[in-house]
């Protein structure tokens, strides 16, 4: 499917290819109970909650095969407790566009708008403070805003996406400092002059994902597409560490991204039902996920991986009835957005015919987001399928939440409407967007 310029991604989406790659071994899923197991194995025992163990020389596998919660789990409320954005009127209550907001320590909620270039601060009852930056190139001036993340202490962290600069602010919107990491300049030194003629491949770009607990930031560059050759190949992206000191930059594993066709110049590879490489910052490392099978790598934040956390989930396979969905809701998607009835220079029966081309995997993608929140769960957001690949949301999202011990503790579901932007302890903060296409920020409780 060809790529959509406008969707970012969590961040930042320099062009071109990565760093050299730091050596990394992927996990492989196997079926079992909620068991420990090893990379070297001793003899097994049992710990007092029935989970088989066994020697890990430094690195165990949590694997679940049922949840934890036994029907008094927690849930996300129906219906938001707080709501911040109108159609029409007050212009502090109107946005241009929602590209990310955080909950600051005090409870007041902070909303990045790219298209003004100003962070909107609102208080824990959604009435609106006070503006921070604007567009510019001065001090706590934004030119592409495209992330906002907390920071050390009380600051906040903004990413821009054309500049590839971080702007650091205290919880009072007082500019610190704004730098380009480590990693930025030697991609833009070393690799931009090599990008020509070269595209990223599908589902694998790249990102700001966050700051780390130890203030460093973690980021992924993708694999670039050859111009040449022909046949397919599994991408890959690699994550590195970019410390804030701006020493040398550590390598944060090289993942499995997107299928693509050699040669294929200019867009992507047409595959259905790509998977998506995911990471996310914890409170004390960070967790990653290729996204194609129910399998999260769990990192400490100098890059160490020391856990691996499966679910024992079968795949789902891609059936008839889901491929005959698909083309359904494509082939209406398709049709909606050709004004005059063509797309991209095309007839928009041409578009539907060359995306329906690319032929389908065997099972559908497992994980497509992660999310940490301070106490160390981890929401991983299940693929969506069909409805996914064409805009329509479904009436629920389902996660599948591991606590901090890497058991599987059971699904949390969020309204099909929101797209979650942050999970607290206590709440889950995300954008919603009306019939109209008008974009609104709510935050609803957690209820454990």
């Amino acid at each position: 499917m060809i790529p959509d310029p406008s969707n970012k991604g969590p961040a930042m989406k320099p062009p071109g290819p990565p760093l050299p790659r730091p050596t990394f071994v992927a996990a492989t899923p196997t079926l079992a109970v909620l068991t420990v197991l090893a990379c070297a194995e001793a003899s097994p025992e049992h710990d007092p909650a029935g989970a088989l163990v066994r020697d890990s020389a430094g690195i165990r596998i949590v694997e679940s095969a049922a949840p934890a919660w036994n029907g008094d789990g927690w849930s996300v409320a129906d219906s938001p407790s707080v709501v911040i954005g109108r159609r029409e009127g007050d212009e502090r209550y109107l946005f241009g566009s929602v590209d990310g907001a955080v909950v600051l320590r005090d409870g007041r909620i902070a909303i990045l708008d790219e298209r003004s270039a100003l962070i909107r601060v609102y208080s824990s009852e959604g009435e609106h403070i006070e503006d921070w930056g604007g567009r510019g190139e001065g001090p706590g001036e934004f030119s592409y805003p495209a992330s906002i993340f907390p920071y050390r202490g009380d600051s906040i962290m903004v990413g821009e996406f054309v500049a590839s600069s971080f702007t650091i602010m205290d919880d009072e919107g007082r500019f610190g400092r704004r730098f380009i990491p480590a990693a930025q300049k030697s991609f833009a030194t070393e690799f931009m002059p090599t990008w020509d003629g070269t595209a990223t491949p599908a589902e694998s770009c790249c990102g700001f994902w966050g700051p780390l607990s130890n203030g460093a930031f973690l980021q992924s560059y993708p694999e670039m597409m050859p111009t040449a050759g022909t046949g397919t190949k599994r991408g890959s992206v690699t994550a590195v560490i970019s410390p804030a000191s701006g020493d040398a930059v550590a390598g944060a594993g090289v993942f499995a991204a997107g299928t693509y066709q050699l040669g294929l110049q200019g867009s992507s590879s047409g595959f259905q039902f790509q998977p998506v490489f995911s990471m996310v910052a914890g409170p004390d490392g960070y967790f990653a996920t290729e996204g194609d099978s129910y399998s999260i790598n769990d990192y400490d934040a100098s890059g160490r991986l020391r856990r691996i956390i499966r679910l024992a989930r079968d795949p789902r396979p891609v059936t008839d009835e889901i491929k005959a969905t698909h083309e359904g809701l494509l082939r209406e998607s398709v049709t909606a957005s050709a004004p005059g009835g063509r797309t991209h220079g095309i007839s928009a029966e041409e578009m539907i015919q060359r995306i329906l081309a690319g032929p389908y995997p065997s099972h559908l993608p497992a994980l497509v987001r992660l999310f940490a929140d301070p106490e160390g769960n981890i929401w991983a957001q299940h693929y969506p399928g069909v409805a996914g690949q064409t805009g329509d949301a479904p009436d629920r999202w389902e996660f599948f939440v591991f606590g901090a011990d890497g058991r599987h503790l059971g699904v949390m579901e969020t309204p099909g409407n929101l797209e979650v932007l942050q999970v607290g302890a206590r709440f889950v903060l995300g954008k919603a967007t009306d019939e109209l296409g008008v974009a609104y920020v709510h935050l609803h409780r957690i209820e454990k």
